[in-house]
Parts: C-alpha cells; sequence; structure tokens
C-alpha cells in the first residue's frame, strides 16, 4: 500500500549516479546494448573520486525546489554499490578513489531538510 505522506508529497528526485558519470556514458545500459565495451565502462571506476559530492548541497537544493523525498540509485545495472556491501567487492568504497560509503551522507543530509529518504 501506498503511504499516507506520498499522495501528498507532489515532488521527488530521482537521481541517478554511478561510474557512469567519470565518461558521460549513458548509465549502464551502454555495455548491456554494446555501446560501449564492458571493459572500457569498468574502467571508470579508476576515475570515479565523487569529488563533487555534496549530499548537504543536494538536500538543501531539494528542499528549496518543494520536494518532499528523493531516491538515489545506490547500486545500478552495472552492480557497483554505493555503499560498503558484504557482498563481494564491487562498491565505490573498495573499487573506487572515491573510499567512502556515499549512502550514509545522502540520508543524513536528507534527513536533516525533513527530507523523506529513498534508496533503489
Amino acid at each position: 500500500p501506498m503511504q499516507p505522506w506520498f499522495t501528498d508529497a507532489k515532488l521527488g528526485i530521482f537521481i541517478h549516479w554511478g561510474i557512469y558519470a567519470v565518461e558521460g556514458v549513458p548509465e549502464s545500459w551502454s555495455f548491456y546494448w554494446g555501446e560501449v565495451p564492458h571493459e572500457r565502462y569498468m574502467r571508470q571506476l579508476d576515475g570515479f573520486t565523487a569529488s563533487r559530492y555534496d549530499p548537504r548541497a543536494w538536500a538543501e537544493l531539494f528542499a528549496r525546489a518543494g520536494a518532499k523525498y528523493a531516491v538515489l540509485t545506490a547500486r545500478h545495472h552495472d552492480g557497483v554499490a554505493l555503499w560498503d556491501t558484504a557482498h563481494g567487492d564491487l562498491n565505490v568504497v573498495r573499487s573506487t578513489p572515491a573510499g567512502h560509503d556515499l549512502i550514509a551522507g545522502y540520508a543524513d543530509a536528507l534527513r536533516e531538510q525533513d527530507l523523506k529518504v529513498g534508496l533503489y
């Protein structure tokens, strides 16, 4: 069943973000459809620094825009998790220069703005 707050929320933000941002390829479907070879796609792990990651700025912007919730793709089709999952090493903590959990800061920042936290 739908949560009661959702019908009144009106505006939510859905964020697609992952290693595909390094080269700007069209998300993880690019290797699935053969547009980018899988090896090249996965080399983006080496360039994913999350140097511009600023979840507080994101949350403040979302709140100013009138959003009531945000949903972040925590693991995309490529299998790369934005947190340190116990299910393998394919995550930004162990496999990228970013080297830290990107979910906790996101969730904390949204909660500070009284926004609902979503993960996909």
